[in-house]
């Protein structure tokens, strides 16, 4: 292919701008010739975190890179553990009793210096309450802290912190056997011992908190009234009551969707950096279930019309979204969910700079995982994924997958060296950037010898 051909063809998909809001009534199907070429695989053994039975689970790393894991038993228990080798090996932190079984459980580790890490733990007493399990990491103590408590449901809640040094926490809890503004949403900015007086949301199922860039809080949801609409809305200034902009619409379809999940790349400025939105589709309101994904490129301002993951008569279920710096990361389950049938996870990434372009997708697990158990679902992380096995009332045990970088050779990712002639390095819109350059900026480039395009550069 002629170099000019070429460049046209990766400029019209790096450059390509987002769509309106959509109908869905033209939503496409993600094929291998529009995804990316995957440069990573996982390890081949799954590393086992416990064998126990699980209600929920829950991971995430810190700003060193350490993995923390928490897990939920039938007992009731609540069972800590970290990993300081990239997952290779696990330590129990902690066993705590809790009053009664969890139904759902989230973790933060904020990126900074308070130590804490913060468990919500959403139990079973009193039709739901909601708690705050602040641990102290360095010392193992740890308090029980109220968040929501008292007579009114709470089914389903999400919580999300800021990157701030002195950050705050946001939580949304909704009840979903009513309509009507059915969420409530509250902050703490004392580190969870206090929280403020909850604001009425809207009507919302499996609802979804991310905090982006800047001062950017995102938040994703099925329409409580019909179930078949995601909708989406952010507040630009921490969460500030009555600061929330104007309501988006992302899918409005007859098919029904659930567990929208929302995700912003970590760059600067905000308002550049990314958003993806991923969700569950029923078609036809039958058994028959795919990953639909969209994206922003205008930090939420605008969104493209959807994607459809996954083959078309595989069932794809229960995404789970998170980011870093320069990537977008999924997980999903497919297969099915009958006692007999086959279940797995995959994993797909996508890059800032082409936020529509997914790679292929990449099994992480070896026997049948977990297929109806929400709380227990696949969790993301930037450098690997928890799941765990399939169970006939409860999900079997934790384990977790290591991310590694896979081998390629047509895949650089520094700058060559000179050898005799020296290469040209041309960035996506077909300029050439000096290599006398101390640093490029994390992007795409493409280097010339002889004037032809030998190999691909990719920056992180």
């Amino acid at each position: 292919m002629p170099f000019s051909c070429l460049l046209g063809l990766i400029i019209g998909l790096a450059l390509s701008g987002p769509g309106l809001n959509s109908s869905d009534q033209h939503r496409t199907r993600l094929t291998a010739g529009n995804r990316l070429s995957s440069t990573l695989k996982f390890n081949s053994t799954d590393i086992l975190i416990d064998t126990v039975s699980v209600r929920a689970f829950a991971g995430a790393v810190d700003r060193t890179g350490t993995i923390y894991a928490v897990l939920a038993t039938p007992e009731p228990l609540v069972k800590v553990y970290r990993s300081i080798d990239t997952g290779l090996n696990w330590e129990n932190l902690l066993n705590i009793p809790i009053r009664s079984p969890a139904r759902q459980i989230e973790l933060l580790t904020p990126d900074n210096d308070s130590g804490y890490i913060y468990i919500f733990i959403l139990d079973s007493t009193s039709a739901g309450d909601l708690y705050l399990l602040r641990l102290t990491t360095k010392t193992g103590i740890w308090q029980m802290l109220p968040v929501a408590l008292g007579p009114d449901t709470i089914d389903r809640f999400t919580v999300t912190a800021d990157r701030s040094p002195r950050y705050y926490l946001y939580c949304l809890y909704v009840n979903q056997h009513q309509t009507g503004a059915n969420g409530k949403f509250t902050r703490s900015l004392d580190c969870g011992l206090t929280w403020e007086p909850a604001q009425d949301f809207y009507n919302c199922l499996d609802p979804c908190l991310f905090f982006g860039s800047g001062s950017v809080l995102h938040c994703v949801w099925r329409f409580g009234l019909n179930g078949r609409e995601i909708h989406y809305a952010r507040n630009r200034h921490f969460g500030l009551p009555g600061r929330w902009d104007r309501l988006q619409v992302l899918s409005n379809t007859a098919e029904k969707c659930f567990d929208p999940q929302v995700a912003q790349a970590d760059t600067s400025p905000p308002w550049r950096a990314p958003v993806w939105v991923a969700w569950t589709i029923a078609h036809r309101d039958t058994e028959l279930l795919d990953i639909a994904i969209c994206y922003s490129t205008d930090g939420g301002n605008s969104f493209t019309q959807p994607a459809t993951f996954g083959e078309p008569f595989i069932d794809e279920w229960w995404p789970g979204l998170t980011t870093s710096s320069w990537s977008a990361y999924l997980v999903y389950n497919a297969g099915a969910r009958g006692v007999n049938d086959p279940t797995v996870v995959y994993y797909q990434y996508s890059r800032f700079y082409a936020p529509g372009l997914w790679s292929s997708p990449i099994k992480i697990n070896d026997p049948r995982v977990n297929a109806t158990v929400y709380a227990a679902r696949p969790r993301i992380l930037p450098n690997g994924a928890l799941f765990s096995y399939y169970g006939n009332q409860f999900a079997r045990g934790l384990f977790f997958r290591r991310l590694t970088p896979a081998p390629n050779n047509n895949l650089i990712t520094a700058v060559p060296k000179s050898t005799g002639s020296t290469p040209a390095i041309l960035d996506i819109t077909g300029r050439k950037i000096s290599l006398n350059r101390t640093r490029l900026r994390p992007g795409v480039y493409f280097v010339l010898t002889e004037n032809r395009i030998q190999k691909q550069l990719i920056l992180k």
